[in-house]
């Protein structure tokens, strides 16, 4: 290896680098081949390492561009700089100067930069649905597979997420006397939870398939669950299992049983394109790792599972024909990761495209970051009010997604307020089980804890007309009949004198509906309906299941019953 100062030419190696911010230290390892910046993996970090938004897109950002001259992320100004000061002394450390980095219009890979790695099941990306499908495929067959995934962790958007899974008849519900929920019920809240717009074959075998694949999540996989469960708009019964550790614990579990099984892991791998044979067979894809060019070759078949394009803010406009505008003034809960590369990469092998104008918003997300709230599962499981900065209720807090974001948007500043009272706080223990996620929102001002009163001072709400909301609110719970907004479902009364946690909310991009189109057996289709040969696909990336609106927990019995369909056509040619 050849190191020159910054005044050479040839700099290669890895290189550790260090900051320490407000928020306590940042370690980072730093390959640079040749100037250009490979790779930046994340050793420590006070917030979430690996995976906290701010620093996958700033990683992605950087390498992207192969400079430090990159956009900070809004709303978190401290962990940008502090990230971009860390990468910054690694470079010092390798003895060049940022400006020394190359070109990225200059860079060119040499034809001894080409590999190719074989296998027999080829999976591109590491979420829920691809790990599902990992599983599946090694369990069931002597197949060789291969999951590429182009961060330097697994996850996707699952790992984000509660992990929550739906399913009729599960045994938490007959633990608590549910006992008339049905497969029927369920097709129903999905087909028209989704405003009538999803494949109702698909559907089905969703409906069919979700408890027998919470059983094997329970009972082969390891997911460890939780004893109690939850309700979401747009469902007729509480039937949403809670992993124990939420989406980290539960990606997990997942990762763990693939590599007991034997799958290989290929980290920091970008696919970008699929490969077919001169029969039009998709025979692999061509990816890129640490400025190597590789051709994965499957001998049965290419699962994509890269998930939907949330963060991808060009598509969302593209494709928006329901919102009033989902540009950069709409953040997401997603992972920076989730880009639409997938869908493009099919699209661009004459795949079917279905349904992308269907782009949900979750309603109520910190305003700093566009995360969801878990505080917010007080108004999902529990009681809870949302007001608007007059201090008025709007909107029924139990109607599903689409609608209350689309009640929220129509609000002064686009912003919704929550109240939770001492009742559900110390019913659901919020203060110590999210304690993280409340004192993060006390730094940021976007969340208090005090009197009605307190709380309406430090939003300059009105406290007059907050508290008349209270009361009407309160004597509805008497009667039983909400006069308004017609909510019927934990309709308690608050506790006006008490303790509230309130906070600003806004609305996110969350998930999309649109993407590749499948049939039953989760082929890729074409433009004429037939399926693709050798290509199959499972999880957001597809656009055929949830029609207009995905309903709360429909996202991990989505992902697992196809992600294990496709695998199991892949390892069949079907």
């Amino acid at each position: 290896m050849d190191n020159y100062n910054s005044s050479g030419q040839n700099i290669s190696g890895t290189f550790s680098g260090s900051y320490k911010g407000e928020n306590g230290n940042i370690l980072l390892d730093v390959v640079i081949k040749e100037n250009v910046i490979t790779h930046i993996e994340l050793l420590s970090h006070t917030e979430n390492p690996g995976f906290n938004k701010a620093i996958v897109q700033l990683t992605d950002d950087i390498i992207t561009s192969n400079s430090l001259d990159v956009d900070i992320v809004s709303g978190a100004t401290l962990t940008s700089t502090s990230f971009i000061k860390a990468v910054e002394d690694a470079l010092k450390n390798s003895g060049i100067n940022p400006s020394d980095l190359k070109d990225v219009s200059t860079i060119t890979t040499s034809k001894d930069d080409y590999l190719t790695n074989n296998c027999d099941i080829l999976i591109i990306g590491g979420g829920g649905a691809g790990l599902s499908a990992a599983i599946e495929a090694s369990s069931t067959s002597e197949c060789k597979v291969i999951l590429l995934e182009k961060m330097s962790f697994a996850g996707g958007n699952t790992r984000m997420s509660g992990g929550e899974y739906a399913a009729p008849g599960n045994w938490v519900q007959l633990n608590e006397g549910i006992l008339d929920d049905s497969i029927d019920t369920f097709f129903n809240d999905i087909y028209y939870g989704g405003k009538e717009k999803g494949n109702p074959e698909l559907i089905k075998v969703l409906a069919e398939n979700a408890l027998t694949n919470a059983f094997w999540l329970r009972d082969f996989v390891g997911v460890k669950y939780k004893d109690t469960q939850s309700w979401y708009g747009g469902h007729s019964y509480s039937r949403t299992l809670w992993p124990e550790g939420d989406g980290p614990k539960y990606v997990d579990t997942l990762i763990s049983k693939a590599v007991d099984l034997g799958v290989e892991f290929h980290y920091n791998t970008k696919a970008n394109q699929l490969l077919k044979d001169g029969t039009g067979r998709v025979i692999g894809v061509r990816a890129v790792r640490n400025g190597k060019i590789i051709d994965y070759v499957a001998q049965k078949g290419v699962i994509l599972t890269t998930g939907g394009f949330g963060s991808n803010i060009e598509m969302r406009e593209e494709y928006n024909t329901v919102w009033p505008t989902l540009d950069e003034s709409i953040p997401t809960t997603n992972s920076p990761a989730i880009v639409g590369d997938g869908i493009k990469m099919a699209e661009e092998l004459g795949a079917n495209i279905v349904n992308m104008e269907s782009i949900q918003l979750y309603p109520i997300n910190n305003p700093a970051t566009g995360n969801y709230y878990f505080l917010d599962y007080a108004r999902l499981n529990s009681n809870a009010i949302l007001v608007n900065k007059h201090g008025n209720r709007f909107v029924n807090e139990k109607e599903t997604r689409d609608n209350l974001s689309a009640s929220i948007l129509k609000q002064p500043d686009s912003r919704a307020f929550e109240i939770i009272d001492s009742t559900v706080i110390k019913k659901m223990n919020l203060k110590e089980t999210y304690s993280s996620e409340i004192s993060k929102g006390l730094a940021q001002k976007v969340l208090t804890i005090g009197t009605l009163e307190e709380c309406a001072d430090f939003f300059d709400i009105p406290y007059d007309s907050l508290i008349e909301t209270a009361k009407k609110y309160n004597s509805y719970s008497t009667t039983g009949i909400d006069e308004d907004f017609g909510r019927t479902s934990s309709l308690e009364p608050v506790d006006i004198n008490g303790e509230f946690i309130m906070f600003a909310g806004v609305v996110s991009v969350h998930h999309t509906m649109g993407g590749v189109d499948i049939d039953k057996n989760a082929r890729v289709l074409d433009i004429n309906k037939i399926p693709i040969p050798g290509l199959y696909a499972a999880g957001e990336v597809t656009g055929s299941i949830h029609g207009g609106n995905r309903l709360g927990s429909l996202s991990m019995p989505d992902t697992v019953t196809f992600g294990r369909i496709a695998a199991r056509s892949a390892v069949n040619m079907h």
